[in-house]
């Protein structure tokens, strides 16, 4: 496990899929390729493709993107998104040539897009303002949170998804505190008569839901956890843990990056709440008596 490539745990997936289908950026700039000044700097395009260019300016953003796929790649990382930006455009000029560009449908697609990255656009110039942790917070989170650190460890879990409505778990979940062994535990589910399904993993500590590692971090083997989800109940039970530990000198980067992160979260939900706040807002329609739920709620747990 690599610590100073920690924080890319969130995610990373197909470049050229993520290069076309989620910059939203280069998707407007494409767009906008017809408007370009004559005496722009040739210096700066890197592919014509039929009457428009491409810019280096564009790869850039692409790549400033996506970092950690870029990382994947190395050297060839700008050529793959060059590539990418090849086939938009060609896609691009072919959807104006047929007309699409004066579809209702796209026009409107195309609006939501531009609303999208300015709305973006807006939320990382919150985010900017971020300062950096000094060594006695970074020094504090590595004390607060020993179970990704000093007593960090690597786990072998069952995870089981029991789908069922609420009131059909409460029977379960007041049984599931009391075994203490995986076999028990599969066999009071399947006694249940719930649909479920099980898996194993092996994870270690930072790969696992924040909200639930310190519960699974107190375990004895066989014991479970429980989490609620939309289709019903994630039972967690401990395998096997081996212990992993990781130095303050080797994670201070890691938590230095967490700690960034997560004070951008901050000031963009600060921002937002405060120009909600000075906004004039009222639902119309079918939509009026909706309710906007929190975004990013966790899930509840028993």
């Amino acid at each position: 496990m690599d610590w100073f490539n920690w924080p890319s745990r969130y995610g990373t997936g197909s470049l050229l899929r993520g290069a076309v289908g989620l910059t939203l950026w280069a998707l407007l700039a494409a767009c906008s390729n017809k408007d370009k000044p004559a005496n722009a700097d040739a210096s700066q395009v890197v592919a014509q493709v039929n009457d428009s260019e491409i810019s280096i300016h564009q790869v850039q953003t692409l790549m400033q993107m996506q970092p950690a796929l870029v990382n994947q790649l190395g050297e060839g990382a700008a050529g793959k998104v060059l590539d990418s930006l090849i086939e938009q455009e060609l896609a691009a000029q072919a959807a104006r040539k047929s007309g699409l560009d004066t579809n209702p449908k796209v026009l409107q697609a195309m609006e939501l897009a531009k609303r999208e990255v300015l709305a973006r656009a807006y939320q990382d110039q919150l985010a900017d303002k971020a300062a950096l942790p000094d060594t006695t917070a970074v020094d504090r989170y590595y004390d607060e949170h020993p179970e990704l650190f000093a007593r960090r460890r690597q786990y072998s879990v069952q995870e089981t998804l029991v789908q069922a409505t609420p009131e059909q778990l409460k029977p379960l979940l007041d049984q599931i505190a009391l075994v203490n062994s995986v076999d028990a535990l599969n066999k009071l589910v399947a006694a249940s008569g719930l649909p479920h399904s099980s898996r194993n993993s092996v994870q270690w500590a930072e790969g696992l839901d924040m909200a639930l590692l310190p519960r699974l971090a107190a375990l004895q083997s066989g014991q479970s956890i429980t989490a609620r989800r939309p289709e019903g109940l994630v039972i967690l039970t401990l395998l096997n843990a081996e212990d992993a530990p990781v130095s303050r000198a080797l994670a201070g980067r890691a938590i230095q990056s967490a700690i960034v992160a997560g004070r951008r979260r901050e000031l963009i939900q600060q921002g937002m709440a405060t120009l909600r706040q000075s906004a004039k807002i009222e639902r119309k329609g079918a939509l009026a008596a909706a309710a906007s739920a929190p975004q990013g709620a966790a899930a509840s747990s028993p």
